[in-house]
C-alpha cells in the first residue's frame, strides 16, 4: 500500500453508501447492475475482507453500507 496522507484517509472516513454507488467507483465502464455484482464478488471471493464486513454487520443481502464497512473495503482494494 502507498504512503496515503491523513487528506485522503478522511476522503473516506464517515461516509456510507450503497453497494452499488461504491461498485460504480470501482467500474466505471459498466452497467451500475454489473458494478454492484462485481464488487459483491469481490468482497466474497476475498476471506479477509468477508470477515471483517461480518465482523461489522455484513451481510450479503445489505445494500447500504456503513462508513466502517468502506473503509474496511478501501483498505484491502484499494482506492476506486
Amino acid at each position: 500500500m502507498t504512503g496515503r496522507t491523513d487528506e485522503e484517509e478522511e476522503k473516506w472516513k464517515n461516509r456510507s453508501t450503497t453497494l452499488r454507488r461504491l461498485g460504480r467507483q470501482y467500474s466505471p465502464d459498466v452497467t451500475p447492475e454489473v458494478a454492484s455484482r462485481r464488487l459483491k464478488q469481490w468482497i466474497v471471493g476475498n476471506p479477509v475482507l468477508l470477515g471483517l464486513l461480518h465482523e461489522n454487520g455484513w451481510t450479503a443481502s445489505r445494500r447500504v453500507l456503513t462508513p466502517r464497512q468502506v473503509e474496511q473495503i478501501v483498505r484491502i482494494l484499494g482506492e476506486p
